[in-house]
């Protein structure tokens, strides 16, 4: 349920704005009032994002941004910041897949994921969290069911998503008494370009998947608003007790043995 102007006022950064839970979220976020500013690499889907936006009469910026890139992103912080004079929420969710076993991993497939799914994570929150302090905020970040029971082939993402759980935690302790909560949400399988594209290198479509077919969980994949609506959730002051979590959004997957 869409909740009018909760986060009216409130600038919010969601990297890997573009698509999938990034674009949900980032769409859930200006629909409930906010100053959004998406970031990601594809600019062609990310300005018709903010074109589709901005015709409804909300709040949006795409930024072309590599989250992956100091400079590109400390740009992107530092202008965001000179023209809102704040940020309130930041949602990290740019990431990427990999399948190979360890010993077929190149090491630049391994420095890439690392980079995507946790560098970025720093970075961010490195020029965010100064622009934060002054009013309190929320950082969320996008982990995986794989940080806790994975499968096989993908070491460098399950290490990825667990750094993504741990990191999470230790930044929850660091800044709990400036008033920044951090938490993150432990998503499983969601419809996706990524979730497709993985099944489609199984030769599967996502429906296919074994844990979509398991009788013991929800027996489908997520929408993305579906994850979106748990992130935001985090975001407001309804979560003002949250703190340190790895929020569980996975349809019942992790429950299982």
């Amino acid at each position: 349920m869409i909740l009018q102007n909760r986060f009216a006022g409130k600038v919010c950064i969601v990297t890997g704005a573009e698509s999938g839970i990034g674009n949900a979220t980032a769409t859930r976020f200006a629909e409930e009032g906010a100053i959004v500013f998406g970031l990601g690499l594809d600019q062609t889907q990310g300005l018709s994002w903010q074109e589709d936006q901005q015709e409804k009469k909300r709040k949006v910026t795409f930024l072309k941004v590599d989250v992956s890139n100091q400079s590109e992103v400390k740009e992107a912080i530092e202008q965001i910041v000179k023209g809102q004079n704040r940020i309130d929420v930041l949602v990290n969710n740019a990431g990427v897949f990999d399948y190979h076993k360890i010993e077929d991993l190149t090491e630049d497939t391994w420095d890439r994921v690392m980079a995507v799914n946790v560098k970025s994570m720093y970075l961010t929150s490195k020029y965010c969290i100064p622009a934060m302090r002054p009013n309190g905020g929320a950082i969320i970040n996008i982990a995986s069911v794989h940080a806790f029971a994975t499968m096989d082939s993908v070491p460098v993402y399950a290490a990825s998503k667990g750094a993504v759980v741990a990191l999470s935690r230790q930044m929850a302790i660091d800044y709990i008494q400036d008033g920044i909560r951090v938490n993150s949400v432990v998503v499983g399988g969601v419809n996706t370009a990524m979730s497709h594209k993985h099944a489609s290198s199984l030769g599967k479509t996502l429906d296919e998947l074994g844990f979509v077919q398991d009788p013991r969980v929800l027996g489908r994949t997520a929408d993305p608003a579906e994850i979106a609506a748990g992130i935001t959730y985090l975001a407001s002051d309804d979560a003002s007790f949250v703190v340190g979590s790895a929020f569980l959004i996975d349809g019942g997957l992790t429950a299982n043995l």
